[in-house]
């Protein structure tokens, strides 16, 4: 990919990067039980405020931990005077002791809640945002329609299609419930990042039982939450920070790699690729959707891809040992000629992404555009159709600074067309490729300059 900055919306998710820092830090002394941790004058009493609930009513129902100023301006952040918190911010101290990070909650949001846990300021720039998001329907999600949980031989637990799925078409849509800010687990310590991570999911509409049933499948985790999050947590942004999600149904449904539903051993049900279905990442709601990657027949398995896309076998072999199991995908199960011929593929495919790159960034637009060609014929033949979208953005992008406008736009239109087609976006209108050629224009400068 051409841009410097970080990955396009609609690009698969990644798991949760390891919480290393923790790792270090903690011991299993420092698990604690949710007993131990609560400091009685930060609880909100048992009923708490609506959904949406006036500042005023919320700092007389809890008392505010953070003092001063920076108190008014999170809950008087939208002029309405409306918080999207339903408890009183809790707080834990940095490593330094010069800041703080706190757990925010709407208990009533959706079928269990979500709480974030991120920096004051963060959240302050965030809160309206939260105020916007939409409620979740009771049908998102809900299993019976269009998948069911099975036992299939040799692999525990299972999801099978429970009628004809197209091509495209969503399986099931669900919504964060735990948002944790990335910063959080490399500032904070073990005993207090736990303590905090303890209050988020307590707090939550369901006491957190949603979250805490999930599968706990890491063996470097010190404590239950931590392991919540290291098995089951996406990367993603929340306004321009970067966060670790968890989407309970997918969770359970499809993306957990603890098999037998939470049983703690391990599951064949995900795979390296290719897969039947894949993640569909909502960044402006905090939605995830799993959709068929291809039709799906009734009966038949659905599964994931857990890994990044494009890897060799001997790469998604590796990679897959940290979530302690075997594929045994079609293609990781084929026949060794079927195997070297793809690895073949998906080699030829990272090495004419990165000539690309170090092409366009040498100034060869026009080596760069063909070395891109190259690449779009590839990616059907190993099913990585989430990248076709990135490389006609690629091709907008060269045109754009060779300032030829209509190829520009005509590639940008594509590519919009793909990630619609695809369910990332609604739709493809005007504006849409206006945004992108202003995006271009502040990271390569105004068209027709470069060349």
């Amino acid at each position: 990919m051409f841009p410097t900055r970080s990955r396009r919306k609609g690009a698969p998710l990644l798991p949760l990067r390891f919480l290393t820092t923790w790792s270090l830090l903690a011991s299993s002394t420092t698990t604690l039980a949710l007993s131990t941790i609560h400091n009685p004058k930060y609880q909100c009493p048992s009923s708490p405020p609506p959904a949406f609930t006036p500042h005023q009513l919320l700092s007389a129902s809890c008392p505010r931990p953070i003092p001063g100023s920076l108190t008014e301006t999170l809950f008087s952040n939208s002029s309405s005077h409306i918080t999207p918190w339903t408890h009183a911010p809790v707080c834990e101290l940095t490593n330094g002791l010069t800041g703080q990070y706190c757990t925010y909650t709407n208990s009533h949001h959706g079928h269990r809640g979500f709480s974030l846990v991120t920096t004051p300021s963060r959240a302050a720039d965030v809160a309206s945002w939260f105020l916007d998001l939409p409620l979740p329907k009771p049908s998102d999600g809900a299993e019976g329609e269009k998948y069911k949980v099975v036992t299939i031989p040799g692999k525990g637990k299972g999801v099978i299609a429970t009628k004809e799925i197209k091509q495209w078409e969503e399986i099931l849509l669900d919504y964060a419930t735990l948002v944790v800010d990335v910063g959080f687990t490399v500032e904070v310590n073990a005993l207090r990042g736990y303590r905090l991570l303890h209050k988020a999911v307590e707090q939550m509409g369901d006491g957190g039982n949603g979250v805490m049933e999930l599968g706990k499948s890491s063996e470097h985790a010190q404590d239950v939450v931590e392991n919540v999050l290291r098995t089951n947590a996406f990367s993603t942004r929340v306004g321009e920070g970067d966060y670790m999600a968890v989407y309970p149904t997918v969770s359970v449904s499809l993306v957990s790699p603890t098999g037998l539903l939470n049983s703690g051993k391990k599951s064949k049900m995900l795979t390296a690729h290719p897969s039947s279905a894949y993640t569909r990442f909502i960044q402006e709601s905090l939605q995830v959707s799993i959709a068929a990657s291809k039709p799906i027949s009734p009966g038949e398995e659905i599964t994931i891809s857990y890994l990044t896309l494009g890897k060799t076998s001997l790469e998604r072999a590796h990679l897959l040992k940290k979530w302690g199991f075997t594929c045994s995908c079609p293609l990781c199960t084929s026949p060794p000629s079927t195997i070297v011929a793809s690895d073949a593929r998906r080699k030829e495919i990272a090495k004419l992404q990165d000539l690309a790159i170090r092409a366009f960034q040498a100034n060869k637009p026009y080596q760069a555009l063909r070395l891109t060609r190259q690449i779009l014929p590839l990616l059907p033949k190993e099913e990585l159709f989430p990248l076709e979208s990135e490389q006609l953005e690629n091709m907008s992008r060269i045109y754009f600074v060779l300032n030829d406008m209509d190829k520009a736009e005509k590639y940008a239109r594509l590519s919009l067309e793909v990630l619609a087609r695809q369910g990332y976006i609604k739709g493809v209108e005007g504006w849409m490729v206006g945004k992108m050629f202003r995006r271009f224009e502040e990271e390569e400068g105004p068209r027709g300059v470069r060349y």
